[in-house]
């Protein structure tokens, strides 16, 4: 990985991480059965590049086959994605034309086109779903890619990402290199524009986009590649076109207060064949049903979707166990939870999942973790994780290795928070008594608590006794006598 500068961006970005690649393997079982049937809603919104100086007048390299070329359905677990290559229709209704698009909506970013290994925030006017997870926020970086996660730290490059090529682009060296993006409130387009290698410029300029819809969709398209992908150089930055997505995890470290850890793990990827990006290719990757999409027990873990979808009552979340709320998932127990897979109430298959079912297939994936540490000053962002600079990479991913030790903390609050309330209820129900007896007795005063009270009241009147009277029987005249004599009771009262 790199670093890259962050700007315009608040919290202030990590500084001096430092990563260790370890890469380890992981085998997932998920269903596989081809998506014949793909959705036509293309990207292009309608406009047309047929015209002179569009799309489909760049030449093409001679000796290709001039058929119709559709790389099968890929299945990676996540995505579903189709290659289409130059002479096909396809690729060209999926490239959006953003000069074509309304001139107000359409923003070029200064900063990013006239710097080198810079990333900007970028706010979404819809919710993205991105491997189950909905964001509003992403980094559009120089190098060719956008940056999807939460935490912001400046190795941008070692996951949590959407490539659609990326490399050591840097758009300083030229003055027709721009990095635009269009939103029009169902689809976001962000364009690498006549960009070139920092570190062989020669090879000439590079145009392509990547297309983000609210339906989860992402379409990645080619009009200039002057090279092939695979000769591009990985010495001074990364080369990756795909996908990936992590889950970050909070350690506390015990001998420094104060200071936590933060472990990212990348738990998927995908990565697409660089040789098959051409001039006028294109990427299409849709998304396949993930456990986060189910809201009840039942059809949680009835799905047949290829993960192992478990439920858990305290999160009402269904999950597979590897997804962004891992660490919500370890601290409240639904690892063991799960084991049971049984429903506290009747299970309910009446909601189905939103696509296909499809067949099984086992796949590789890899595993990367990159862990930061930082004192617990560092600002962040409102949705986010701090992230801190010692970065360590972990080889081995286990189910119970990315627990951490706010568990116990944190229920030993929940118990004094428990005393408290205790405390209080009780605290509570003795005064309403009092006061429930204390009214009793006032209107009754001649019941056995009253008269026990009045017995024992201690009195600063000199003694007196009772007189019989002749008036209502039932009150009695009184005068006083000697403080030695005791009381002398009338039948009367």
């Amino acid at each position: 990985g790199v670093l890259y500068e962050v700007v315009q961006s608040f919290p202030q970005v990590e500084e001096n991480v430092q990563v260790d690649s370890y890469v380890s393997s992981h085998r997932w079982r998920r269903h596989s059965e081809s998506l014949k049937s793909v959705d036509t809603n293309r990207a292009s919104m309608g406009q047309d590049s047929s015209e002179p100086g569009g799309f489909t007048d760049l030449l093409l390299e001679e000796g290709h086959d001039n058929t119709t070329q559709i790389e099968e359905d890929t299945d990676h677990n996540y995505y579903t994605s189709r290659t289409y290559g130059p002479y096909d229709s396809t690729s060209r209704d999926l490239w959006v034309n953003i000069d074509q698009m309304e001139k107000d909506k359409v923003k070029i970013h200064g900063i990013l086109s006239n710097t080198h290994r810079q990333a900007a925030r970028v706010n979404l006017s819809f919710d993205f779903p991105f491997y189950g997870h909905f964001l509003r926020e992403i980094t559009v970086a120089t190098g060719g890619f956008i940056y999807t996660g939460e935490v912001v730290h400046r190795m941008l490059t070692a996951t949590q990402y959407i490539a659609p090529l990326m490399a050591n682009f840097d758009p300083s060296v030229s003055r027709n290199s721009t990095v635009r993006y269009f939103d029009n409130g169902t689809a976001l387009v962000v364009q690498w524009d006549h960009v070139h290698l920092q570190d062989n410029y020669n090879l000439g300029s590079f145009t392509f986009q990547a297309t983000l819809l609210n339906d989860g969709r992402i379409i990645f398209g080619y009009k200039e590649i002057p090279v092939a992908v695979t000769q591009i150089s990985s010495t001074n930055h990364p080369v990756k076109v795909g996908l990936s997505d992590a889950f970050v995890v909070v350690h506390r470290i015990q001998q420094i207060p104060n200071v936590r850890r933060r472990t990212i793990y990348e738990y998927h990827r995908v990565e697409l064949q660089m040789s098959k990006i051409t001039n006028l290719s294109a990427v299409e990757m849709i998304p396949l049903p993930t456990c986060l999409q189910f809201t009840s027990c039942g059809p949680c873990v009835t799905a047949q979707i290829g993960f192992n979808c478990s439920w858990c009552s305290k999160l009402q979340r269904c999950s597979s166990g590897f997804d962004r709320h891992r660490q919500d998932w370890v601290d409240s127990g639904c690892p063991e939870e799960s084991k049971d897979k049984i429903c506290e109430k009747n299970i309910d298959t009446t909601e189905t999942p939103l696509y296909s079912t499809t067949t099984l297939l086992p796949t590789t994936t890899r595993f990367r973790v990159l862990t930061t540490t930082r004192g617990s000053t560092t600002s962040h962002l409102p949705t986010s994780l701090p992230t801190e600079d010692d970065t360590k990479i972990a080889l081995h991913l286990k189910d119970n290795g990315a627990s951490t030790d706010d568990s116990a903390a944190e229920k030993k609050g929940g118990t004094l928070h428990a005393g408290l309330i205790v405390g209080i209820l009780v605290l509570v129900l003795i005064v309403a008594a009092a006061i429930l007896v204390t009214a009793y007795m006032y209107h009754h005063p001649t019941s056995a608590a009253s008269l026990f009270f009045i017995e024992r009241r201690p009195s600063r009147w000199p003694a007196m006794k009772f007189r019989r009277g002749s008036g209502h029987p039932a009150y009695a005249e009184v005068e006083p006598v000697g403080e030695k004599e005791g009381f002398i009771v009338s039948e009367q009262c």
